[in-house]
């Protein structure tokens, strides 16, 4: 069954989980008690983001998620996209069989260019809630992992990308995937390294990004000073400034891509800043606004750590947009 067929609008999804709640009201209960703990929680860390922020919140999510439903849903794990060990991914399907090709959704994790899995170390719990939630919701979802720094260079990351979506152009159906109905979502440098693809035409096929949208997570647009980034593009301030989202936005003339761009209240200021002028950007490029959220109360990760829990606020935003795309 297709979210089409599945999701009747927003107002049905909120009244099922409201039923959802009469029906099993304990662990409906506790599941709402464990969400109020990672509010508070991330409410706690603050405006900051580190590694010991980083993984404060995953353990924030872990309860969370052992209390979720990852059910109906199957897992096809580690499959090439290309020669290096890293160039793999995950695939998340219904267990259910579709009359209809579903669309999919293919999402990047963060690391600033360094680090990050498809899977957290820590848990196998993330990063797989996110295909396991479109897949639950009858899509198809991907994780996928990319080549990572210092071994790689740009234009590493967007190369990956640009594969990822070849092989899924060309395979994806045999898991019962739509390969014209194909998102890309990256968080973080996940979402850097995805704006770089789409901003970037000579990566593109050639009948074009092969995407029906795209998915911003608390996106890194920006270029810095840091030895990741000198390592990455290249010693010259100049360069670097071309060769990252921000730069290379300003001379990308192909088509224009539906996004849903979106930051957290306690992002940092060196990510939101940046987000606002790529948005900025985009309004002034095509007199046409991207949809556009910064979500309360989470931080640079816990929007999409929230998925396929019980808080499902960030996920119907995300539903939304790629049905209202696909329409």
């Amino acid at each position: 069954m297709g979210i089409f067929t599945r999701l009747i609008g927003l107002q049905s999804v909120l009244l099922a989980s409201f039923v959802l709640s009469l029906t099993i009201p304990n662990g409906y209960a506790a599941e709402q008690e464990a969400y109020s703990k990672v509010q508070e929680g991330v409410a706690k860390l603050g405006k900051q983001w580190n590694g010991e922020v980083n993984v404060a919140t995953t353990d924030l999510f872990i309860e969370l998620h052992n209390a979720s439903d990852r059910s109906g849903v199957t897992l096809i794990s580690d499959i090439s996209y290309g020669s290096h060990e890293l160039q793999v991914m995950d695939i998340v399907t219904p267990e259910s069989e579709s009359e209809e090709l579903l669309p999919v959704v293919v999402f990047f994790h963060g690391g600033a260019l360094v680090r990050g899995n498809k899977v957290l170390s820590s848990t196998d719990l993330m990063l797989t809630n996110i295909p396991t939630f479109f897949a639950r919701n009858g899509m198809i979802g991907v994780n996928a992992n990319y080549r990572l720094a210092p071994e790689v260079s740009w234009p590493a990351g967007p190369e990956d990308v640009r594969d990822v979506l070849g092989w899924l152009r060309e395979n994806i159906e045999q898991y019962g995937g739509d390969s014209q109905r194909l998102f890309v979502m990256g968080n973080s440098a996940g979402g850097r390294i995805v704006a770089s693809y789409l901003f970037h035409e000579p990566f593109h096929f050639v009948d074009g990004p092969g995407v029906s949208g795209a998915l911003l997570s608390s996106a890194s647009f920006r270029s810095s000073d840091s030895q990741v980034q000198r390592d990455y593009y290249g010693e010259d301030p100049e360069v670097r400034d071309a060769l990252v989202p921000l730069g290379l936005v300003d001379f990308y003339y192909g088509p224009q891509i539906p996004l849903f761009m979106w930051s957290a209240e306690f992002d940092p200021p060196w990510i939101e800043g940046p987000i606002a002028m790529m948005y900025s950007k985009l309004c002034e490029k095509y007199q046409d606004c991207p949809r556009f959220t910064q979500f309360q109360g989470h931080n640079h990760v816990s929007h999409i750590m929230s998925l396929n829990s019980v808080n499902d606020e960030v996920g119907l935003e995300l539903l939304e947009f790629i049905e209202s795309t696909v329409h």
